[in-house]
């Protein structure tokens, strides 16, 4: 009769003690996974509410308002503002007080929503094409989402999934933007220490079981990178310490409000009453706030995105922003 190594069996049990911590420590409650599907069927209901009425001359600040004013008429608050980019506008444009910026005539209009319940985000995008022309790149942006979605598992390498986006991309014509990418989301925060490239990189990061990730593969004709405009609409709470003293107490209650997440000048008109914006601004060129620079394609190619919400389970994948 065989038997077992005193020094092997505690060193099983360790290991076995070890993983149902770190299992223990790694899953997400069940009222936490609740907030997580609240927010995500916000955020698509939001962006399906929308995103089948996108016409040439609708203003982008409409957009951008009943995005919003959905996600909160269902209990939840906005992630971020309603990003409306279009044709070579990558990401990060939301209409500003006094917009009066409308849809172009046969244009691509991406919208990218996002919404939270106590924290726990959903982000979710989708591409208009108002021309036949550009269809092929909406199709392209589609595929590697589905095709990147279908492969995530525990333990899965982002390398992987990177390689996986970049070929369908590829096979289909066109270029992955390789300076954007997916990303981990954690409570209150947006961009979490992980992420998902859109191309092969050289990364040991991989998925582990529970976590949350917006998976976002962005598709262009153009040089597959995207550079800061000047222009800046978006920003997030940073630090009051080289504020003014009239000043720290606008950004207490900004970020008492909105928690570190990103806000916009329409958001906070009752806290800064006349020149929002530009008070916005002086605040992030003096480090106390973020600005989030709109992001345009290099080569001035069109750009298409296609993104979900995720939670990686241990047998798989549950989309929290499904249209279905």
């Amino acid at each position: 009769m065989s038997s077992t190594c005193p020094l092997f069996t505690q060193r099983v049990i360790i290991l076995s003690l070890f993983k149902a911590l770190w299992c223990a420590f790694a899953l997400l409650t069940e009222e936490e996974l609740k907030c997580l599907k609240r927010a995500g069927r916000a955020a698509s209901q939001a962006l399906k509410s929308v995103i089948y009425k996108i016409h040439e001359g609708m203003p982008l600040i409409e957009i951008c308002e009943q995005v919003e004013r959905h996600i909160r008429s269902m209990g939840c608050k906005p992630a971020f503002p309603c990003n409306v980019s279009i044709n070579h506008v990558a990401a990060h444009y939301t209409s500003f007080i006094g917009d009066r910026s409308t849809v172009p005539p046969r244009s691509l209009v991406k919208i990218d929503v996002g919404a939270h319940v106590d924290g726990f985000i959903a982000d979710v995008a989708s591409t208009v094409a108002l021309s036949e022309d550009y269809e092929p790149f909406v199709r392209a942006a589609e595929k590697a989402l589905e095709t990147a979605i279908n492969s995530i598992r525990p333990g899965i390498k982002m390398s992987t999934l990177g390689s996986l986006i970049e070929r369908t991309i590829k096979s289909l014509g066109f270029k992955p933007i390789r300076n954007l990418s997916g990303h981990m989301l954690k409570q209150y925060t947006l961009h979490g220490e992980k992420s998902v490239p859109n191309v092969a990189v050289d990364s040991r990061a991989f998925m582990e079981a529970y976590e949350v990730y917006a998976i976002e593969p962005f598709v262009t004709n153009g040089l597959g990178v995207v550079t800061d405009s000047p222009e800046v609409y978006i920003f997030r709470y940073l630090s009051p310490k080289k504020a003014m003293k009239a000043d720290r107490e606008i950004l207490a209650a900004i970020q008492h409000r909105f928690k570190g997440l990103p806000f916009c000048d329409r958001w906070v008109s009752d806290l800064i009453p006349q020149d929002t914006l530009s008070k916005l601004l002086e605040l992030s060129r003096g480090s106390s706030l973020y600005g989030y620079h709109v992001l345009v394609e290099k080569g001035k190619g069109i750009v298409a995105q296609a993104e979900h919400t995720v939670i990686v389970l241990e047998d798989g994948v549950e989309v929290t922003t499904s249209f279905q």
